[in-house]
């Protein structure tokens, strides 16, 4: 986790922390559980770049790819089991999915003269970037009176990270002999590298119980939650690994159901 974020995570806790200090000791979470659904938003934007290498008249050529992702809405489903007095073990499910341009570059060698290059530029559309994470966590509950309940805690995510990769093009000579001055990109092809990475994430989350309920079903309520969760995983790309990073600041809202 970057500094940064650790240094906003803090200054969102500090104040939920020091007003849970002035909660009576005694004041306990009666539930035994939740489930929750909501939704929300993933910070963060990144910038990955990856090349491939092919061999044409004697030389070796390249294609580079270049993508900005990250951020965007997720999803958020879930739900707590309480294991002792105010601490709950809770499983979150999130989903983030990102449609990605890419900025592909040809640099290619020049038939007749050596280490004379031609470049070609083609912007495509339609790549995915995806993540799908598990977030595990123990929460430790503070009832503020009946109806607001402050929950704290961290744990381990594990997130499976999706991400497409401009691997091949054909490359097409633009213009006639003797001059063979400009070339042309065409029929690009993507591969994809996924791969499951281990974070660890912490955050909090607020629920106030709405006026109703149901019954010996338990009762509904309001909820707004942040978590950190993310790093960088190594996917294999075309020439070799690539770092692709994934995750951020999540924050969400939704409907929980206590009983």
């Amino acid at each position: 986790m970057s500094t940064r974020a650790l240094a906003f995570l803090g200054l969102l806790l500090t104040p939920a922390l020091a007003s849970a200090q002035t909660t009576s000791a005694t004041s306990t979470y009666e539930q035994r559980g939740f489930v929750q659904i909501g939704g929300g938003a993933q910070s963060g934007s990144n910038t990955i770049a990856s090349t491939s290498t092919f061999d044409i008249y004697g030389e070796q050529g390249s294609i580079a790819g270049t993508q900005d992702y990250g951020g965007g809405a997720i999803w958020n489903i879930g739900g707590g089991v309480k294991v002792w007095k105010n601490l709950v073990a809770t499983l979150n499910y999130t989903r983030n999915s990102d449609t990605m341009d890419t900025a592909v570059l040809a640099r290619v060698p020049h038939p007749l003269f050596l280490n004379r290059f031609r470049e070609a530029n083609q912007r495509v559309g339609g790549l995915k970037h995806t993540e799908n994470a598990y977030h595990l966590a123990a929460m430790w509950m503070i009832p503020f009176g009946e109806d607001l309940v402050l929950g704290v805690g961290a744990g381990p995510s594990f997130v499976s990270v999706g991400h497409e990769f401009a691997s091949s093009a054909r490359i097409e000579e633009s213009d006639a002999a003797p001059n063979f001055a400009t070339v042309a990109i065409q029929d690009i092809t993507f591969s994809r590298g996924e791969k499951t990475a281990t974070t660890v994430n912490v955050g909090a989350d607020l629920t106030y119980n709405l006026p109703f309920d149901l019954g010996e079903a338990g009762r509904v309520g309001a909820t707004l939650g942040f978590r950190y969760a993310g790093g960088t995983v190594n996917l294999p790309g075309t020439t070799g690994n690539v770092d692709v990073k994934y995750g951020g600041v999540q924050f969400w809202g939704g409907l929980r159901v206590s009983f």
